[in-house]
């Protein structure tokens, strides 16, 4: 038995990340008892700026060349009888490319909560409570993959000969199996991006004098970014050849027997990937108050909520995949001829199994 079996696999880069930021208490600007004619501003500004980058580039290049052979044997001119028995051929190849994957996480814990307030203010003054919470989240998910696997097997029991003796010639040879097994599983990219709650948010000018100018306002802006992109170019190329025939027990003085294999292949390629899934939460604003309460005789009062949420998410997928196989398995060709008794050919059976699976391109978003 000459059995060969080769197995190689290739994993590229994991990019995973998971982080928190740090949870935000409760925020408070005030202005308490101020006097005649004062100038207060009471404002609360949080900002969360998040940039991430995850990229992948892979280039992956599989030349595999085998050959497994029990053929070529030869029993030929004897005396007395020519025999040739071979056994069996196997050769099992399996590639397995995986990888390019981003993973991330991201949580934004909940705002405990942010106020401004002017409270007794005196007259003819100018007070102003602000609350600004701003969001500016952007992900960039880039995979890049270039697969080339080229695989050539030859499995061969054959071509064997018992001839021209003065006895019988026999050939018998044994089986000739050829797997080959081609699996590609890349580019995915997985975001959950969670940005919090935004907390309760107030802003108040509260008993303020005559005459005075009285401002109060929440301006909650979400900027979410996403852009998942995948390339992906997988070139399959695929050449076997089994054999157990060509052979021949001719022109001998007793019989002629010729008893061949069989000869099989399973071919089975699978390509997958280019896949984007996004789960996005913004925040839904909780209570948000705004209010100016008992100003006094003459008084300007102006009191604004501004909600801004922009969610902009790409996902992009490009795939080329090209299979190209060949695939002959041959158990005939074989002759028993000219002998001066029984000549017989008696041939294995010959087998192909090709399984070709694509499952390319897929976008999820939550």
């Amino acid at each position: 038995m000459d059995k060969q079996k080769l197995l190689y696999g290739t994993a590229s880069a994991f990019a995973a990340l998971a982080f928190s930021l740090t949870p935000a208490i409760a925020t408070e600007a005030s202005n308490s008892q101020t006097g005649q004619d004062s100038d207060n501003d009471a404002t609360v500004n949080v900002s969360n700026d998040v940039d991430i980058l995850q990229e992948n580039d892979l280039d992956v290049d599989n030349n595999i060349n085998i050959y497994v052979g029990t053929g070529g044997n030869s029993a030929d001119k004897n005396t007395g009888d020519g025999s040739v028995k071979t056994g069996d051929a196997k050769s099992s190849v399996s590639l397995k490319t995986m990888g390019n994957k981003n993973s991330l996480s991201v949580s934004m814990s909940d705002n405990g909560g942010s106020s401004a307030s002017n409270d007794n203010t005196g007259q003819d003054s100018d007070n102003d409570a602000d609350v600004d919470l701003d969001n500016d989240f952007d992900l960039t998910q880039k995979n890049d993959a270039d697969v080339d696997n080229d695989v050539d097997v030859d499995v061969d029991t054959g071509d064997n000969s018992a001839d021209k003796n003065t006895g019988d010639g026999s050939v018998s040879t044994g089986d000739a199996t050829a797997s080959v097994s081609i699996e590609t599983i890349l580019n995915e990219n997985e975001a959950e991006v969670d940005l919090g709650n935004g907390g309760d948010a107030s802003a108040s000018n509260s008993h303020t004098g005559q005459d005075s100018d009285n401002a109060a306002s929440v301006d909650v802006d979400n900027d979410v970014d996403i852009l998942q992109d995948n390339d992906l170019d997988v070139d399959n190329d695929v050449d076997v050849d089994v054999d157990t025939g060509d052979n021949s027990a001719d022109k001998n003085t007793g019989d002629g027997n010729v008893d061949t294999g069989d000869a099989e292949v399973d071919v089975e390629v699978s390509t997958s990937g280019n896949s984007n899934s996004a789960d996005v939460n913004v925040p839904s604003d909780s209570d948000v108050a705004v209010e100016n309460d008992n100003t006094g005789q003459d008084s300007d009062n102006d009191a604004s909520v501004d909600v801004d949420n922009d969610v902009d998410i790409s996902q992009e997928n490009d795939s080329d995949v090209d299979n190209d196989g060949d695939v002959d398995a041959d158990t005939g060709d074989s002759s028993s001829d000219k002998n001066t008794g029984d000549g017989d050919v008696e041939s294995g059976g010959s087998d192909v199994d090709v399984e070709v699976s694509t499952d390319l391109n897929n976008n999820e978003l939550n």
